[in-house]
């Protein structure tokens, strides 16, 4: 009888772990709406946290059906409920593929379901803050080509908080950390002196900082392979917009003019997301 209800219990604490995922893949999805949202509002100067949102084209205020991720696109058929303009496919694809990341990462620290450590409770939310982060980031820079400094800002203050739990609960060293923020005080201020010269800020300065940024979080034998990654990432992205660009009327592709900006903070970005969840899939 005891092995019975062992049997049951099992079954239906699997049953649950199931429904826990699918609500840590809901989660992921409802940021990867927020993610389109701060994307396009952060440059504009708009406020991404107050104002409800609206449709781009016809500025009419959403319903909570408008805003369920996924359900809502699909019911829709991929328009506006109030204009009929159509919603391009990528905020879909963003919300699916945000889910996917989201559970993965959530997987990533073996977090033992349904007996939660604390300790690694509050590496995932470490985590899902520098994920956050970079995501609007790359976002911002594939768009406009531009590091957000004040997103940059956000991921230094929350990621400088988690130093500081580290070093409280666990000893961790403070100094490369000190380091780091030094460095990126040290380009902030060069950056801001230059750009007092110019119209706009120094992109190549902005990816150090994004770089000394990824360095503050990760372990420094990382960097290693995400750089390598955003090479290869950066090659993939400068050949998809050279075939983007052919005339495919002449089908001349030599004679195509090419001017392709490749968005290295996009690159890197990715690439560091995608090494660190290998990363606690492997050594965790």
């Amino acid at each position: 009888m005891c092995m019975a209800h062992a049997l049951f219990y099992k079954k239906d604490l699997k049953d649950v772990e199931i429904i826990f995922y699918i609500l840590i893949f809901c989660m992921g999805t409802v940021f990867g709406s927020f993610f389109t949202l701060a994307v396009y509002r952060i440059p504009l100067g708009l406020d991404i946290t107050h104002e409800r949102s609206f449709c781009p084209n016809c500025e009419h205020k959403l319903g909570f059906k408008d805003l369920i991720p996924i359900f809502s696109y699909i019911s829709l058929k991929g328009k506006c409920r109030y204009c009929g303009k159509h919603i391009r496919i990528r905020y879909l694809f963003l919300e699916v593929l945000s889910g996917i990341v989201f559970l993965l990462s959530y997987l990533s620290f073996k977090i033992n379901f349904p007996f939660f450590e604390m300790e690694k409770i509050i590496d995932f939310i470490a985590f899902v803050l520098f994920y956050v982060t970079l995501v609007i980031i790359l976002g911002i820079d594939k768009e406009n080509k531009t590091i957000s400094k004040k997103v940059l800002l956000f991921g230094i203050l929350t990621n400088f908080l988690y130093i500081v739990y580290l070093y409280i609960s666990k000893g961790k060293d403070m100094y490369r950390y000190g380091m780091y923020l030094g460095i990126m005080l040290f380009i902030f201020i060069l950056d801001t002196i230059l750009l007092s010269k110019r119209t706009k800020s120094f992109y190549f300065l902005q990816i150090l900082m994004l770089i000394v940024y990824i360095l503050m979080y990760v372990d420094s034998w990382l960097i290693i392979p995400i750089i390598l990654f955003s090479i290869l990432y950066e090659f993939l992205y400068y050949i998809y917009m050279k075939i983007k660009s052919v005339n495919y009327n002449t089908l001349n592709i030599l004679d195509e003019p090419l001017d392709v900006k490749i968005p290295f903070g996009f690159c890197i970005s990715i690439s560091s997301i995608m090494i660190i969840i290998l990363n606690n899939f492997i050594v965790l």
